[in-house]
């Protein structure tokens, strides 16, 4: 026998017949299936390949997500330097107490002064004479003086104070950086003034210049600056160089620290304050702070819980919030006596002159401070004081007139009238100059009634006099 297979029986024809059909029908179904959507099957693949796998948040990534989907293209502004403030004036006496009159000398030109190099962002660097440096770009100018033998006046002198000022003042402050905000945007001069019209106080008007005035006193009363010796112009000597002129000065100022006494002092009255110490707080001068820190101007209140608390037996200091002058006072007080008795004791060589200590800039003093800048020198005389008569007046004289309640112009006038009537004319025109200077308005009207007669017969007179007329 033999071990070979048989051989297969070969297909027969209706076995290819049915295999041909279920192949022929197998490809026309899935053709119909591709023609029928073609799109959802080429999605649901790439779903299936595509798959993420599940993303774990944090909060951090919640945060960089966020971010990065809120963040546009959008050009922003840039913000102003830190150290750029043109409307503070702490900023602006922080500026002007860095000049000191040892490495800065105060004789160069008005345009050239401390003040107005402070205004513009100029800071003086007491390392090098004459040299202010710029607080935001920091670029610096020397400012050197005239040659040998020429002054500010001469030609040279002014051909240099032109470039100065082109280097350090607006609109072309050349001397700052190119992209510095001082070249265009200085200080305003109305930022250099006192407040509330020229007392020194930022609301409450004549009753809280008055408060502040007492308590300022009292202070320098405290550290024996009543007895100073001061130098007091003819003007200010004609309202309160005599003792009735000084005796209205303290009995105003008194007058309202009885009427609102400090707290627990509700029952005893606030002693007196001299006249003296009045006539210094008027005119600007104070105990100076205790810190460093600079506050406003107006902000008189808060300088007072700010004076200096330092033994009575250092020297006492007078100093100004605004020009911040400081003054040793020791000269200007009576020297005690060595012996320790009943020896008085001895006047002091010298006498402060209230006005000449300030700087001539400080509104104290200066007129003009806070406004436009003086007018050229072009200008006559005649027309300057035709154009600022009258208008323009000192810190000191707004605060002492504040204080006697009527214009020291008048008061003068008025005294001067008052001489001239009692030399040259009867007593009844120096009666009336003798009324208007002491102030008394109501026996002034009643006393011009008197010299006028009744209505009727001033009628009855203006009716003759105007038939004569005729």
């Amino acid at each position: 026998m033999s071990d070979s297979a048989p051989p297969l029986a070969a297909p027969t024809t209706s076995d290819s017949r049915t295999l041909t059909k279920r192949k022929v029908g197998e490809v026309v179904s899935s053709l119909d299936a591709l023609v029928r959507d073609p799109l959802s099957s080429a999605v649901a693949k790439k779903r299936k390949m595509s798959s993420p796998h599940p993303r774990t948040s944090t909060p951090k990534l919640e945060a960089i997500l966020a971010r990065s989907g809120k963040h546009k293209a959008v050009a922003r502004t840039a913000a102003p330097p830190l150290n750029y403030d043109p409307t503070s004036l702490p900023a602006l006496l922080a500026r002007l107490a860095t000049y000191r009159l040892a490495s800065f000398s105060p004789s160069k030109p008005p345009s050239l002064s401390s003040l107005n190099c402070a205004l513009h962002g100029w800071t003086h660097t007491p390392t090098t004479r004459e040299r202010v440096q710029c607080t935001t770009c920091a670029q610096g100018v020397v400012l050197l003086p005239p040659s040998s033998g020429e002054t500010w006046s001469s030609p040279a002198g002014v051909r240099l104070r032109q470039e100065y000022e082109r280097l350090l003042l607006a609109p072309t402050g050349a001397g700052h950086a190119e992209n510095c905000p001082w070249r265009m945007r200085p200080c305003a001069r109305g930022l250099y003034r006192l407040a509330g019209g020229g007392l020194g106080v930022q609301s409450g008007g004549r009753r809280r210049f008055l408060e502040v005035v007492g308590q300022q006193a009292r202070e320098l009363d405290e550290r024996g600056l009543g007895e100073a010796r001061l130098e007091l112009s003819q003007e200010v000597q004609r309202l309160v160089g005599t003792e009735e002129g000084r005796a209205r000065l303290v009995k105003a100022v008194q007058a309202i620290a009885a009427a609102s006494p400090a707290d627990g002092q509700s029952a005893n009255e606030p002693p007196p304050p001299t006249a003296i110490a009045v006539l210094l707080a008027v005119f600007g001068w104070t105990l100076p702070a205790a810190t460093p820190t600079l506050s406003r101007s107006d902000s008189t209140s808060s300088l007072s819980s700010l004076r200096s608390n330092a033994s009575t037996t250092s020297s006492p200091i007078l100093s100004c919030t605004l020009c911040l002058r400081q003054v040793l006072a020791s000269p200007y007080l009576p020297t005690p006596s060595s012996g320790g008795g009943d020896i008085a004791p001895s006047t002091p060589a010298k006498t402060f002159d209230p006005v000449k200590q300030h700087q001539p800039f400080c509104p104290f003093v200066d007129a003009s401070a806070g406004h436009a800048p003086p007018v050229s020198a072009t200008a006559t005389v005649g027309q300057v004081a035709s154009k600022g008569a009258g208008l323009l007046k000192p810190g000191w004289q707004v605060r002492l007139e504040a204080i006697l309640q009527r214009p020291a112009g008048l008061a003068a006038d008025a005294r001067g009238a008052h001489a001239g009537a009692q030399e040259s004319e009867g007593p009844e025109q120096g009666r009336a100059a003798e009324l208007a200077a002491t102030g008394k308005t109501k026996e002034l009207l009643s006393y011009v009634r008197s010299l006028l007669g009744p209505k009727g017969s001033l009628r009855s007179g203006a009716k003759a006099g105007g038939g004569r007329a005729s």
